[in-house]
């Protein structure tokens, strides 16, 4: 029984199966209605629904086409996106299709941002253009041939005469209308030297055809429009399929994003048989924008066919410098910084510099070095007449035994078991350091050989720094540019594209070679350095106790780390140039903060030898700006802003503090107490008519700070309220503080030189009025920026400018050449400046 009924259920269930396939054969879908003969620049106009399928089939010449190509306009303003129109392009070598309508989507999760075109136009690539690869003799690369030209068998008729199908369907069971042309672009084959003007849409893309004259091997494509939407600018191979929609642009060639204004170097060695320039409007201007909040929304508007975003382009294609161009930029710069070394060593060596005389105005403490013979009491009171003055009163140096003893100590303090005397608290430093008036004999207690060791710790320090940070450095970049070489996403790297020269792997040479004159006049100086040093040697060997007894202290350890840290600079920054952007702007100003600080570290150790920061303390200081700089780069949102405010005022009030007193404070349990004390005593004073308390005991240091403390603050309100809310680059603005504070510092050291009647020479007025224009130039071309990373990549391209040097080198390469030799003339400066105190005893230079 159960079997049966099975058996009975089974027959059912194929007589209804059959029963479907019946009904579904009397509905099958009606032979397309062909089109034959169309013709060329005609529109045709029907109605589409499941039941019917529209095919037009063209046939062309070449002729007839010329050195156009063929262009296809589809419209159905009636599509739907359930019921999408299908258009499908077929010609002899390849297959085009779409659908109507054409759905655009920024990206693969973004739904709410899908933009819907009901109008499609464009290009059919030349069959010409369609090629295969093969090897050969002559063709070891693998180069590209054309099938046509390898094709000898078809005769000409066939191979003039070609076809184009062009299907219309859709499974909607309306009737959907909508019209088609095939038509012929007439300006698809682009010149040298020719401006072309285009309307381009998301729907309508636009490429073109260039082919290197025989003449150019290197040319720039210059790019132009009055419009802000945001589209995507393609370089491909000259073969086809061309990707010329928004979801494949990016899967060939090289490519960036372009809203009003950019360039595109190209070359005759990477594109031999000639290239497809290609133009993509995108939906939306999320990619050339660095905010969500200035998108301009979407409209669709009828005569668009969906949102209206047409584009007006201008482009031209210009002939680029030759080979011969390329060695005369490159070694007319070399060639420049050649000339600056023999100006240089002219100047310096037979003009300027002076033969050092040996000093003829006495020391105090220069005395025969015997150790059983006391000076009569006319020489003692002739040493306190002539120590200093009514500012010390209280004590001197009263026999030659304390004399060796100072001479020969390695530190300036001295044990508390030895004070058992007035005399004796002399040598104390923290009776030196305290004093009303300092002379660079207080602060310069310590032995040379002690002093110099310690000053050549920060060559040593900077040269283990430089290779470990350096190298790293180096192959971050090169990743950077293979990974760009590689995508061809050109939009990585902040470039100026109107002024960027290719050359070999590099796609931006002239922005890395011009910081050759960073290495070259670091080089320079550091030979200058060792010149000089071997100069003073042979003086000190001569006149054993001139290094101990007259001048500045002269330790040449720091300048030869000033030296070379000008070298790594060009190095780095050359290295931050092969690919410039925000994650390795630091590459570029980690040793322009070195340079800051040995600078200002150089100018405090001119008159306090024993009391400047060791290379430990100061590459730990750099570290912990560099760290500061990384954070404000990757995020530098207004919350670090607020955080790096409030440690930047505490940081310059406690390093205030710290040089007024010379070092001679401590941070304690009893700080608090000390100074309530000072400050009731103070207004105790006030109060009571004694009006001079008021008066500071350092009144040099005090304009001096109270003027810094000024300044830093100024610039700590400037950048949290201008820069902090809008993003701004706060790499550049902690660079800029720190050059800000190291011409503070430099202008008031020069200053103080001439209050206490000191002289400016030859040698160091020369640098100072060479360094002014210098400076002064390349602040000029500094501001006049060609990029900016700041802003989004297509911003930035905004910025970008012709070449104005050698037709090679641009505003940031200058800048690179005047900022290179304003560094090194600042150098020496600092190196030259104090050459009026040689001769003179340093208890008679002031301490400022």
């Amino acid at each position: 029984m159960i079997l049966f009924v099975l058996v009975l259920a089974l027959r059912q269930v194929q007589n209804v199966w059959m029963g479907n396939q019946t009904k579904a054969s009397d509905e099958t879908y009606l032979e397309p209605i062909v089109v034959h003969n169309a013709t060329l620049n005609t529109t045709y106009s029907s109605i589409v629904n499941h039941t019917t399928e529209f095919l037009y089939d063209f046939e062309y010449t070449q002729e007839e086409v010329g050195d156009g190509a063929l262009r296809v306009f589809v419209v159905s303003d009636e599509a739907e996106t359930e019921f999408p129109v299908i258009v499908v392009v077929r010609h002899e070598k390849g297959v085009l299709s779409w659908q109507l309508p054409m759905l655009i989507q920024e990206g693969a999760d973004d739904y709410e941002l899908r933009t819907e075109y009901t109008a499609v136009n464009r290009t059919l690539c030349p069959l010409t253009n369609y090629y295969g690869r093969f090897t050969s003799q002559n063709n070891p690369g693998g180069l590209l041939h054309s099938f046509v030209e390898v094709d000898s068998d078809r005769n000409v008729t066939d191979r003039n005469k070609h076809r184009v199908a062009l299907s219309i369907s859709t499974a909607s069971p309306k009737n959907v209308h909508f019209s088609v042309i095939l038509y012929i672009e007439e300006k698809y084959y682009v010149q040298v030297n020719q401006t072309n003007t285009i309307l381009v849409s998301p729907s309508a893309p636009q490429y073109y055809h260039f082919d290197f004259p025989s003449d150019v091997d290197t040319a720039i494509i210059s790019v132009t429009s009055p419009d802000e939407f945001c589209m995507t600018m393609s370089i491909q191979n000259i073969t086809c399929p061309v990707y010329d929609l928004d979801r494949n642009v990016n899967f060939e060639g090289s490519y960036q994003t372009v809203d009003k204004k950019t360039g595109r170097s190209i070359r005759r060695d990477q594109y031999p048989h000639g290239l497809h320039i290609v133009f993509v409007v995108k939906p939306t201007d999320i990619d050339c924008r660095n905010s969500y909040m200035d998108l301009t929304p979407l409209v669709p508007a009828l005569n668009c066919h969906g949102p209206c975003r047409n584009k007006s382009v201008e482009f031209t294609i210009s002939k680029k410098i030759t080979k011969n161009d390329y060695l005369v930029a490159t070694f007319g710069a070399f060639g420049m910084f050649m000339g600056a070394y023999l100006l240089v060593v002219l100047v310096s060596c037979i003009i300027c510099v002076r033969i050092r005389k040996v000093p003829v105005e006495r020391s105090l403490y220069d005395v025969p070095p015997v150790s059983n013979v006391r000076r009569s009491s006319s020489q003692r009171r002739y040493a306190t007449s002539r120590g200093y003055g009514s500012i010390q009163d209280s004590s001197h140096v009263d026999s030659v035994d304390s004399i060796e003893r100072l001479d020969n100590s390695d530190d300036s303090s001295i044990d508390e078991d030895d004070i058992d005397m007035l005399t004796d608290a002399d040598v104390d430093k923290d009776v030196f350091r305290t004093k009303t008036m300092l002379f660079v004999s207080d602060l310069a207690r310590k032995s040379p050989r002690v002093l110099t060791k310690k000053s050549q710790l920060y060559q040593w320090n900077l040269i283990t720094i430089a290779i470990f940070y350096g190298l790293p450095v180096v192959q971050l970049v090169v990743t950077y540019q293979q990974v760009l070489n590689q995508t061809g996403n050109e939009d990585l790297c902040y470039y100026n594209f109107l002024c960027a020269h290719p050359l070999g792997l590099l796609s931006d040479f002239n922005h890395v070679y011009s910081n050759i004159g960073y290495v070259m006049l670091g080089g320079l100086f550091m030979i200058f350095v060792w010149r000089r040093e071997y100069m003073y040697r042979q003086l000190v060997e001569a006149n054993p106790q001139i290094d101990r007894l007259y001048g500045i202290p002269q330790h040449y350890g720091m300048f030869y780390a000033m030296g070379f840290a000008l070298i790594m600079e060009g190095l780095m920054s050359g290295s931050y140039h092969i690919c410039p952007n925000h994650s390795n702007f630091q590459f570029d100003t980690a040793f322009m903060y070195t340079i800051a600080i040995l600078c200002m570290l150089k100018i405090y150790q001119f008159r306090h030898p024993d009391i400047n920061a060791n290379a430990y303390t100061a590459f730990g200081v750099l570290a912990f700006v560099i760290f500061i700089g990384v954070l404000g780069v990757v995020n530098g949102s207004v919350t670090f802003w607020i955080g790096f405010t409030g440690l930047y005022v505490v940081s310059c009030f406690v390093l205030s503090i710290q040089i007024y007193y010379m070092g001679r404070w401590k941070v304690d349990s009893g700080l608090i107490k000390r100074v309530w004390l000072m400050f009731s005593h103070d207004v105790k004073s006030c109060f009571s008519g004694a009006w001079r308390s008021m008066k500071p005991m350092y009144p040099d240091r005090m304009v001096l700070l109270i003027l810094f403390n000024i300044i830093n603050w100024i610039m700590a309100a400037f950048g949290i309220v201008k820069l902090a809310p809008e993003g701004g680059d706060f790499a550049s603005f902690l660079l800029g503080v720190f050059i800000i504070n190291l011409l503070l510092y430099t202008s008031f050291y020069i200053l103080m030189k001439l209050r206490y009647g000191e002289k400016i020479t030859k040698q160091p007025a020369v640098y100072i009025l060479l360094s002014w224009v210098s400076w002064g130039g390349a602040m000029y071309f500094f501001l006049n920026k060609s990029t900016s990373w700041v802003l989004s990549p297509a911003a930035s391209r905004h910025l970008n400018s012709e070449c104005k040097l050698f037709h090679f080198y641009d505003n940031h390469d200058i800048w690179h050449f005047l900022s290179a030799t304003s560094l090194f003339l600042s150098f020496m400066i600092l190196l030259t400046l104090d050459d009026d105190l040689a001769e003179k005893p340093r208890e008679r230079i002031p301490v400022f």
